[in-house]
């Protein structure tokens, strides 16, 4: 049986931003393996990461491997990876997986344009010439619903499949100056693996989980992301997270 005190935590993509900051909020907790497709890679991230925590007088088990070997080593894998890798990153590890919890943050998300016009109506110009293109981000619903249904579907049938922290700005999280205050939507089909990962949550301080419902509900979830984002550009916030009161 786990102890969930103290976790194996393999995180795929790790070298990543939001990858970096579950590494640095989980690192004095349990032991942390940076996972990447590039070892070397992974092994630089381990050391910079144990290196953040001891300047703050903290210690961190950090450890740099293969996402492969990541991913045997572990009780729970966050996949903090793109959308686009997940296929890959899946058929990698399945030959080493048995009875890890995988946990997906994954959002299939793009850049996309529109063009935004100004009222014209009371200037004496063509508002064909007063458009201007703007980028913002947009969800790209994948066939299979979500990008954590798609995943179940790559997953060995034993291995349990979470779905949260979806909606946490990358920035805010690996700024460990920050106190942080969001609430973390869990989907999920096995009540038990959905506990181990609202106790990690609880493990970062002011991060509260909410049971949202199972796999299926992923895809509501992940919409909200480019949302957020999109909402913080525009408007000329700061990174945005959700509280729900």
């Amino acid at each position: 049986m786990r102890d969930e005190r103290f976790m194996k935590i393999a995180i795929l993509g790790g070298t990543g931003h939001i990858g970096k900051g579950f590494a640095l909020r989980w690192g004095s907790l349990h032991d942390i393996i940076i996972g990447s497709r590039n070892a070397e890679r992974a092994s630089s991230a381990a050391k910079e990461y144990r290196g953040r925590l001891e300047d703050l007088g903290k210690k961190g088990s950090f450890e740099g491997v293969d996402n492969k070997t990541a991913a045997q080593m572990a009780d729970v894998v966050l996949l903090a990876i793109k959308y686009r890798h997940v296929s890959s990153v899946i058929e990698n590890i399945t030959p080493v997986l048995k009875d890890q919890i995988v946990v997906s943050v994954v959002v299939p998300m793009e850049k996309d344009s529109c063009y935004i016009i100004p009222d014209a109506r009371h200037m004496e110009v063509d508002v064909r010439d007063s458009a201007y293109n703007a980028e913002y981000f947009c969800y790209t619903q994948p066939a299979g619903g979500s990008a954590a249904e798609e995943i179940a579907k790559f997953l060995p049938q034993n291995i349990r499949l979470v779905s949260g922290f979806h909606n946490v700005p990358a920035k805010h999280l690996e700024d460990l100056s920050l106190a942080l205050d969001y609430d973390i939507a869990i989907c999920g089909n096995d009540m038990a693996s959905k506990e181990v990962v609202c106790k990690l949550t609880e493990d970062i301080p002011n991060l509260r989980p909410l049971d949202a419902g199972p796999l299926q509900a992923s895809s509501m979830i992940e919409s909200l992301t480019p949302l957020l984002i999109n909402i913080a550009a525009r408007n000329n916030m700061d990174d945005v997270g959700v509280k729900f009161i």
